[in-house]
């Protein structure tokens, strides 16, 4: 929880973030709790998830459960990159034109 504090205090300090604050949330807050569960998906994926995809003897039912996790930790992410609105620019994206 103090980490939530700290990083909401420093955020603060930033307009682009703030501008989108209102009565009912504030947009700094709910960056910085954002940003570290996002940061603990992040870590799941790169520390623990990838790494057992290099086992040479895993296997297929093994290689399913792995995608899928990495997927629920990425739809919690996508869960946050959405909740903030210091991000829509994200969302708000057409990327079926890139290859």
């Amino acid at each position: 929880m103090s980490e939530i504090i700290t990083l909401t205090t420093i955020l603060e300090k930033c307009e682009q973030v703030t501008r989108y604050s209102t009565k009912e949330e504030n947009q700094a807050g709910t960056l910085a709790h954002g940003l570290i569960d996002m940061e603990s998906s992040m870590r799941k994926i790169i520390e623990e998830h990838i790494p057992k995809l290099y086992n040479s003897n895993i296997d297929s039912e093994q290689i399913d459960d792995i995608i899928l996790d990495i997927g629920e930790e990425l739809r919690h992410i996508l869960y946050h990159i959405k909740d903030t609105k210091v991000y829509n620019h994200l969302i708000d994206e057409d990327f079926s034109n890139e290859s």
